[in-house]
């Protein structure tokens, strides 16, 4: 019934987890209103399925999706045991300029080894960007038991399994989305 308002509610916190990276605290609240409104979509639909021939049924095989049994867990633990313990990761990149000068000593000897001349050339440095330094840190977050992608990604492949899920619903007559 209200499964759409729901999932567009949970885009909403992706959207904020987005421009929370560098703060683990706003980063986890916002995955927490996340996994609180995406679950509110599957208990919507089985609310509004179950009362329809064939919906249990319905509901149960999109239960079986890797993804969404997965987010369903990771929101139960969260809501009902403690909040979800994510790994950070931080990539820091440092850039420095360096300036570098050459200079060339020469010496002109006779048969002898006797030095005729000297002369030292010192070779301006080339220009080179300003100087200074500067560093950019970016942050990413993963669940301990999902590898290869991190919260953000996997939020947004969660949240196109759960656009998926209202489609089929709606196309098979279960729920109204």
């Amino acid at each position: 019934m209200h499964e759409k308002e729901k999932l567009n509610e949970a885009r909403f916190f992706v959207a904020k987890m987005v421009g929370e990276k560098e703060d683990p605290i706003a980063f986890k609240h916002y995955l927490s209103a996340c996994l609180s409104s995406a679950r509110s979509v599957m208990q919507y639909a089985l609310d509004e399925a179950k009362g329809k021939k064939g919906g249990k049924k319905w509901y149960e095989g999109w239960m079986s999706s890797k993804i969404l049994g997965f987010f369903k867990e990771k929101r139960d633990y969260n809501i009902h045991t403690a909040p979800l313990p994510l790994k950070k990761h931080i990539k820091i990149m440092i850039n420095e300029t360096i300036r570098v000068t050459e200079s060339l000593h020469i010496e002109v000897k006779d048969k002898d080894g006797n030095i005729l001349e000297t002369r030292d050339v010192i070779e301006p440095p080339a220009p080179t960007e300003p100087e200074g330094s500067s560093a950019v840190s970016e942050s990413r977050y993963e669940f301990d038991d999902w590898t290869g992608e991190d919260v953000i990604s996997l939020c947004d492949k969660y949240l196109t399994e759960l656009e998926r899920f209202i489609q089929d619903g709606q196309a098979k007559g279960y729920i109204s989305g």
